[in-house]
């Protein structure tokens, strides 16, 4: 359960952080004194139970009990005063408690426990999550949920948003390294008033796929829960991981791995911030694709690894492994005119845009192929 405290004496924060602390299940998010400050971090994130003070500085807590439940009126209000004669003007903001200070720990466990009960009320009734939330960042970048579809995304910057948190694979993220990474082109006043509306789009966006609270705030940094999410770029990752090596009875699953990679992580969308990890999937990818060739090479499949091979080489034409791995393919198949088309291709583009000659390896198999071919009636 995710709580906030507003209450102007700071006496009041630190008693209510160590008797919530104390009580199982409970996370506070935040205290304030300032009640704008804590209506923005609500409208940010996904808060479960609000403890208010019927006066607040200059703000009136009823008040302000009454702005949240206009915007906000899935979240739980429990008021916290030494002012009693405020009880029955209270209930206009229907809170789920009224509780006169000193607070002791007894007396908020039952309250705790009573909004403990409320939340599982409204998630039997609301239902989890709307099945999946389905991520393809490989070769472009596309979400949808099982039942509502494509995602329909409020602004481009709270989609790259979206795609910069993904990356950090639910790993908290700190506000001032969002800044730096996504708005380093716009004054850092403006960029931050930005941050927010980009969450608050993103929230919006996320809820209307049936994933409202998968976005956790906290001491300004910020995460994904990943649990309700499948991305491909990670299946593609913890896939590859369990392949050391490439045995005979692997082969099919192998194969099923490699048809994940489809392209550049995000493809066409330029997010400079993404060119380290786009470059890191693709060295992934580069050194599974050839030791899967290898594999299927000796275990003569070689139609098989003549795409993979090609798949590889349209990312990188310089790559010599796999230059190599696609003659002796051809050498395999003893398709004499494939041979021989590639060898004069490859050779005359490192003596063009390098003016070098190809490696020892290339002649030598380009040789001895030949000469055998010659020898064969």
């Amino acid at each position: 359960m995710r709580v906030i405290v507003i209450d102007d004496e700071k006496a009041m924060h630190i008693v209510m952080n160590r008797l919530l602390s104390e009580i199982s299940g409970v996370v506070v998010v935040g205290c304030y004194q300032n009640a704008a400050q804590a209506l923005e971090q609500i409208r940010q994130e996904a808060i479960d139970l609000v403890f208010i003070d019927i006066m607040i500085g200059q703000d009136h807590g009823l008040e302000v009990a009454r702005r949240l439940r206009s915007t906000h009126s899935e979240v739980d209000i429990v008021f916290v005063t030494s002012h009693k004669e405020f009880a029955i003007d209270s209930f206009d903001s229907y809170p789920l408690d009224y509780m006169i200070k000193p607070v002791s720990k007894s007396r908020l466990e039952q309250t705790v426990m009573r909004a403990a009960a409320r939340i599982r009320e409204k998630s039997t009734i609301a239902g989890s999550p709307t099945g999946k939330l389905m991520v393809r960042a490989i070769g472009g970048f596309e979400v949808r949920s099982e039942q509502v579809g494509l995602a329909k995304w409020i602004s481009k910057k709270s989609m790259e948003l979206f795609a910069y948190l993904l990356i950090h694979r639910g790993r908290p993220v700190s506000k001032s390294r969002i800044l730096e990474h996504l708005y380093s082109d716009m004054p850092q006043k403006n960029a931050a008033t930005y941050v927010n509306t980009n969450i608050y789009q993103l929230r919006k966006t996320l809820h209307a796929l049936g994933h409202k609270n998968i976005i956790v705030h906290s001491q300004d940094q910020y995460w994904l829960l990943l649990d309700h999410i499948e991305i491909d770029f990670v299946q593609f990752e913890d896939q590859v991981a369990q392949f050391t090596t490439i045995e005979s009875d692997q082969i099919e699953e192998a194969l099923a791995c490699e048809q994940l990679y489809t392209g550049e992580l995000f493809e066409d969308r330029s997010y400079e911030w993404s060119i380290t990890e786009q470059i890191r999937l693709h060295r992934l990818y580069s050194r599974f694709a050839k030791q899967l060739s290898r594999c299927l090479l000796t275990h003569r499949r070689v139609e098989q690894a003549i795409l993979i091979i090609k798949k590889l080489l349209l990312s990188d034409e310089w790559d010599e492994e796999a230059n190599l791995y696609l003659l002796q393919a051809y050498r395999e198949l003893k398709d004499h005119v494939s041979f021989t088309q590639h060898y004069a291709y490859i050779s005359n583009l490192y003596q063009q845009e390098l003016s070098v000659p190809l490696a020892a390896e290339f002649s030598e198999m380009y040789e001895y192929f030949i000469n055998k071919c010659k020898k064969t009636p």
